[in-house]
């Protein structure tokens, strides 16, 4: 693995940053945390505003705030002693991440979404990265119940689809960071068509879930490089509860199933 040096080359260009982005170089220094934290919540704590972050990234060498934020986290893991993780101590991470996740569900908005997604024309659910996987196992779920529900993972696609929806129709945003450009970009469109916007991702404070006009917050503590494989299993098991709830909601539902389930039965042996 390759060593970087991130905290190192901050302390040596404190003297040539302006006062704004010294003022952020101090930030970073002194705060633990700051590889669990959205770019939103960054510039609310410290102060800074996104312009200044993004030039003191690349200042660093890095393109953006998520690339520091991965060689920060790289960074800290060099410095900790290698110790092999139990199968028992992840197995029961997992378990915690979805007791959090159960917990941050407000019944509430479930039923509010619910009501959106029975009474919606058109549903357009999108996600990037590794975000779509979610995204196409929700829209699947969807589909089998009856749902006229599209996924996309294409930015160039997401806004133009967005871009036809209308106000009876649902767009469904999944984003774990909740500052994905394309995502923005799509649900910005899927605003100006008056269609409702329903996030999930994990920083209820993100532009993404500050835009929505329903948001699901994970509020798991995962640093950068965990959330890319270990935030599938909670963001699943809200996917899960999610339809449940929609299909315990709609009175054809097991008919709706029989149907979609016999289209591909000759597929089977």
């Amino acid at each position: 693995m390759k060593k970087t040096h991130i905290l190192n080359n901050i302390r040596a260009m404190l003297p040539e940053l302006s006062d704004a982005e010294r003022k952020f170089a101090d930030y970073i220094l002194q705060e633990n945390e700051l590889i669990y934290k959205s770019i939103t919540m960054v510039t609310e704590e410290s102060g800074a505003g996104y312009g200044t972050i993004i030039r003191l990234c690349q200042k660093l060498k890095c393109k953006g705030f998520q690339d520091f934020k991965i060689k920060l986290a790289l960074e800290l893991a060099q410095k900790e002693t290698e110790t092999p993780i139990a199968e028992t101590t992840f197995f029961s991470s997992v378990c915690e991440d979805i007791r959090t996740v159960n917990a941050s569900i407000d019944p509430l908005d479930l039923d509010k979404t619910v009501k959106l997604l029975r009474a919606s024309k058109k549903i357009l659910v999108i996600g990037s990265g590794g975000s779509y996987a979610q995204a196409w196992d929700l829209c699947y779920r969807l589909i089998r119940l009856g749902f006229d529900a599209t996924v996309e993972g294409d930015s160039h696609l997401q806004a133009i689809r967005a871009s036809t929806l209308k106000s009876s129709d649902v767009l469904i945003a999944v984003s774990f960071s909740g500052s994905t450009k394309g995502i923005l970009h799509a649900v910005k469109q899927g605003k100006k068509g008056k269609a409702s916007v329903i996030a999930i991702t994990n920083y209820a404070r993100s532009p993404l879930g500050n835009t929505a006009d329903l948001t699901f917050c994970l509020q798991l503590r995962s640093q950068v490089l965990d959330a890319e494989i270990g935030s599938k299993i909670p963001v699943s098991f809200l996917i899960e509860v999610l339809c449940y709830r929609l299909f315990k909601s709609l009175p054809k539902a097991v008919d709706t199933l029989s149907v979609t389930a016999h289209s591909v039965s000759d597929k089977l042996f």
